[in-house]
């Protein structure tokens, strides 16, 4: 076996550096032929990652961080079509979940590509000012892009706390918005809280807020919270940990494979600020090739 193992020391604050060296730890004596990058940024990270890509052919590459980490690595393994294995060591973790390594130890999660073949997820396009991002997770703007930028600035609290705590934060300020939604070419005008369009089932550390959502059947789903009262969203607000706020009357879920959405406020996917609005979302023509639980 021939893998690449990208860590980010960073994730976690600072969980990615320790797990990391429990992988190397692993490797230490293995006849696999095995490549690490670790690097002290963003940048040099994935230079490094590309640089190995390019020069050699790895049989998989196995991810060592969290949401984020795998969401810049993400064009990466869609160029060079290498498989992704991942080990959760981030805050959120939610692709983890999705894929099921979230619960399980190091050394399981380093055999699952020696027990299985990789399968195939479809990847979300983000289109704007020119640009194309991909996602896998979770697109998400309004109430959640302003809960998702508090809880990122959040240096002592951790995990699933720090969105729990800026939610409560952020509620009482937050006012609904006017949003242009447009799912493939029918257009609607609506006044909500939030929209997320969704490959994956859950994102700020395990909320299941579209819990049906299948990251292979081609399709996105897409969640509009309408207008309610901070009070109102407060009380939503527990059901979304279990994925029980589905059938609240202003929980609205619509299917679709090219979304629009306009407003005045920010996008973000997979953890990370994308853009202001408007954002352009279709299902890529590339999978990505991943290994499950």
């Amino acid at each position: 076996m021939k893998a690449l193992v990208a860590i980010n020391p960073k994730s976690g604050g600072g969980k990615g550096s320790v797990v990391g060296a429990k992988v190397r730890r692993y490797f230490a004596e293995s006849t696999d032929q095995i490549t690490f990058v670790e690097e002290s940024s963003r940048e040099s990270t994935l230079d490094a990652v590309h640089h190995a890509l390019k020069e050699n052919a790895f049989d998989h590459l196995i991810a060592v961080g969290g949401d984020g980490f795998i969401h810049d690595l993400l064009p990466l393994l869609l160029k060079f079509e290498v498989p992704l294995l991942v080990l959760p060591a981030g805050t959120g973790n939610d692709i983890a979940r999705t894929l099921g390594t979230y619960p399980l130890k190091i050394a399981e999660i380093l055999e699952l590509p020696k027990q299985k073949s990789a399968s195939e997820i479809n990847v979300g396009l983000i289109s704007h000012h020119g640009e194309e991002i991909p996602f896998i997770q979770i697109l998400s703007t309004g109430f959640d892009a302003v809960v998702n930028e508090r809880a990122n600035n959040f240096k002592i609290i951790k995990g699933k706390n720090k969105y729990v705590v800026a939610v409560l934060e952020m509620i009482w300020k937050f006012k609904a918005i006017e949003f242009t939604l447009t799912i493939d070419g029918v257009k609607q005008e609506r006044r909500a809280m939030l929209i997320c369009v969704a490959n994956g089932a859950s994102y700020g550390a395990g909320m299941k807020i579209v819990p049906f959502a299948k990251d292979d059947d081609g399709i996105f789903d897409v969640m509009v919270v309408d207008q309610v009262s901070p009070l109102r969203l407060l009380m939503v607000f527990p059901r979304v940990f279990f994925g029980k706020h589905i059938n609240h009357p202003k929980v609205h879920f619509f299917t679709g494979t090219d979304i629009k959405i306009s407003a005045k406020t920010e996008a973000f996917a997979d953890g990370e600020r994308i853009s202001k609005l408007p954002v352009h979302i279709k299902v890529s023509p590339r999978n990505l090739q991943v290994f499950r639980a």
